[in-house]
């Protein structure tokens, strides 16, 4: 238990991480790191209520085939995660994303997605009229989006408003929607525009243009070193970063298969906090991190956080549900040659997208079989609720024709996450605003985690370690330090 003592110093510090996902392990990483080369003895514990670390990264390797249960690779443009890994002596491990390009479907067909279209916005108008996806009017539409005029009203815009006033509304349903539903899983007229894709208002006010800003941004980054892929992962699966972090963690104790049932404070004029779990025992410290889901995290401060347990409780999550399906290589007729394909919302169906992880990544499979991971809808939660024997037929069924497969999988498996995706609703900004001033009035009391500031691996890992430098500058400059999300 971490040692009982009145207000923290700049040599001494005592600290409960709640959650032992990627955000609280990378929390508990940088806090070592910083306690270390500034000489503060830190006295650190991490609880996790799964009985294993790294929430949403999971990995099976079964009979050749490796299997991931949330993310399948990070983002290079996001450096954190990268940064990270090398860090920890593992970039040696590091596999960049081989497949090239991406199709989408429409009506019933497999449409390839011309390079310059991957982005938030395109690249040119020449990439807009090699759309073959698209109807004459939607290019028309869209390639016209340099004479949009600029939005001069004031209030916040969603992603899909936003998009579809300057791209149109073709283009935007078509193709903007599905790209952006399969990060955020969210409808994308819900989503917030400047908690997820602020360049683009930026890009708006700057430019005139979307299309202009998206090329200056492309000119801007000509002569740099580029990596050579927009995507890497890790050999044997991603969980080798949380293990990484596990077997390099010294001066933190890791409690899993418990969880935290209440957090309270102690003392008013400095005060520390308790953190109780559900065998009744409890650690005391001097700053509590909560890396857990917004929801999570408002639960345990009701006791003295009423008002933040309520904005944290208005936090939503949709769930995310995926089918891995294992075929011979001779019973898929589709090349595979790319790293999947999308599936827009006018398209019926069950499956979202459909990630060829055999073809994405090198090792996912063995040599005579490919592996292909399909996203279900989870509208009103419907996907969610059905057995895992539904979802692999339904899935089978819906690309059966779409990539000619003759057979049953040979190998199947399910992931459900019922919280999967924090969904950032149009006024995400503005709540953030709202919690970190409520925030104020609890030092040593701070929050992170893929609610707040980024849903995916590279952003929660900044958030841990933004985290982590915040409760120390807290240590050093005492129980006065003001604490944000």
């Amino acid at each position: 238990m971490p040692p009982d003592h009145d207000t923290p110093d700049e040599n001494r510090l005592s600290v409960v991480i709640v959650g032992g996902g990627i955000t609280g392990l990378a929390t508990a990483w940088y806090l070592e790191k910083a306690c270390r080369e500034s000489g503060t003895d830190l006295s650190a514990v991490l609880v996790e209520r799964e009985g294993v670390l790294g929430g949403k990264i999971s990995t099976l390797n079964e009979d050749g085939f490796i299997v991931e249960g949330g993310p399948d690779g990070f983002l290079t443009r996001k450096p954190w995660a990268l940064e990270l890994a090398n860090e920890l002596g593992i970039g040696d491990g590091v596999v960049y994303m081989q497949a090239t390009g991406a199709l989408l479907r429409r009506n019933g067909k497999l449409h390839r997605i011309p390079p310059g279209l991957m982005g938030p916005a395109p690249a040119s108008r020449k990439d807009v009229w090699s759309a073959s996806f698209l109807s004459w009017r939607g290019k028309l539409r869209a390639s016209i989006e340099p004479l949009v005029r600029r939005r001069r009203a004031k209030g916040r815009e969603s992603l899909g408003g936003f998009l579809r006033r300057r791209l149109g509304a073709e283009f935007t349903d078509t193709l903007l929607e599905p790209l952006t539903a399969g990060i955020y899983g969210s409808d994308s007229y819900e989503m917030s525009l400047d908690a997820l894709f602020p360049m683009l208002e930026e890009w708006e006010q700057r430019y005139g243009s979307i299309v202009r800003g998206m090329s200056e941004a492309r000119r801007a980054a000509r002569g740099t070193e580029q990596p050579p892929s927009a995507f890497f992962s890790l050999k044997g699966g991603t969980q080798r970063l949380v293990q990484a972090i596990a077997d390099n963690l010294g001066r933190t104790e890791v409690v899993s298969g418990r969880a935290a049932i209440a957090v309270d404070r102690i003392g008013d004029a400095a005060p520390r906090y308790r953190v109780t779990l559900d065998d009744e025992s409890s650690f005391e410290a001097d700053a509590v991190v909560l890396a857990t889901p917004a929801q999570g995290a408002g639960s345990l401060v009701g006791s003295f956080a009423p008002r933040l347990t309520g904005l944290l409780e208005r936090m939503r999550s949709a769930p995310a549900v995926s089918v891995y399906l294992a075929f011979r290589r001779e019973d898929v007729a589709h090349a595979l040659d790319g790293s999947g394909f999308l599936s827009p919302r006018s398209e019926a169906g069950p499956v979202a997208g459909c990630t060829w992880m055999s073809s994405k990544w090198p090792g996912r499979s063995p040599q005579d079989y490919v592996l292909l991971r399909a996203f279900m809808r989870t509208e009103d939660d419907a996907s969610a609720g059905e057995r895992d024997a539904e979802l692999v037929e339904a899935a089978t069924e819906a690309l059966r024709p779409l990539l000619g497969i003759g057979g049953p999988p040979e190998r199947t498996w399910v992931h459900r996450w019922a919280d999967g995706l924090p969904q950032y609703k149009i006024d995400h900004t503005e709540w953030l605003e709202i919690v970190d001033r409520e925030l104020d009035a609890h030092p040593g009391l701070f929050l992170c985690g893929a609610s707040y500031r980024g849903v995916g691996v590279p952003d929660c890992i900044r958030q841990g370690r933004g985290a982590a430098e915040r409760v120390h500058a807290f240590a050093r400059r005492g129980a006065a330090q003001t604490t944000s999300v």
